[in-house]
């Protein structure tokens, strides 16, 4: 009985030896059942939700503000001056647009404090309405100099602005009158020809521009 017992724990080991050199044996599976990983096997790939994003790069630096009394030319400074900018008034029109800007012109020559200022040539003259295009004068203008530009319009028009532009387009300054620049004068480091560019908003006019300079 126990010779039995003996031979059929042998043909059991032997059979269960056979199985595992066929590859019959099953995974091994951890605590919950599930299959473990084997040491030589691939990490899973992780999910791209949980991928940290790339740094942002440096952010470009902020353009820089120009420097005070530039108001956008390379050509010309406005230099401020506080009696020229009460000697014109505030009412840019009149019956007499160029009665008005005369009187006004000689105001602001006595109110100045430095080189007495005198109107250069002529005064530019034409009509402008708010439906056209604005009207252009073009001014020739010294190095080292300023310069300050008074005008009015007749009582047709309700508003009016002059700017005046360097030979590059650059804003030298603007006013809605009855001086350009409204409170000083434009100092020019070079020659150049500026446009003076009148534009009436509301109505139609005559107007008159006239140029001063020191």
């Amino acid at each position: 009985m126990l010779r039995a017992k003996t031979l059929s724990s042998s043909t059991f080991l032997l059979a269960a030896v056979a199985l595992a050199a066929c590859g019959g044996s099953k995974p091994a599976t951890g605590p919950s059942g599930a299959p473990t990983a084997s040491p030589d096997a691939g990490a899973p790939a992780s999910s791209s939700a949980s991928r940290p994003l790339p740094a942002l790069g440096p952010l470009p630096p902020m353009a820089t503000m120009p420097p005070p009394g530039v108001a956008g030319s390379k050509k010309a400074k406005t230099k401020t001056d506080a009696a020229l900018g009460t000697c014109a008034g505030a009412i840019p029109r009149a019956k007499d647009p160029e009665g008005l800007v005369k009187k006004v012109g000689e105001a602001c020559a006595s109110a100045s404090k430095g080189a007495k200022p005198k109107p250069l040539g002529a005064p530019f003259k034409g009509q402008q309405a708010d439906s056209a295009p604005h009207a252009e004068h073009k001014l020739r203008v010294d190095a080292g100099k300023c310069y300050r530009a008074y005008f009015a319009t007749d009582e047709g028009a309700r508003d009016v602005v002059v700017v005046a532009r360097d030979s590059a387009g650059d804003i030298i300054a603007e006013s809605p009158g009855p001086a350009l620049p409204s409170d000083g004068t434009m100092c020019f480091t070079s020659a150049d020809e500026i446009t003076l560019l009148v534009s009436v908003g509301a109505g139609k006019a005559s107007y008159v521009v006239q140029a001063w300079s020191d």
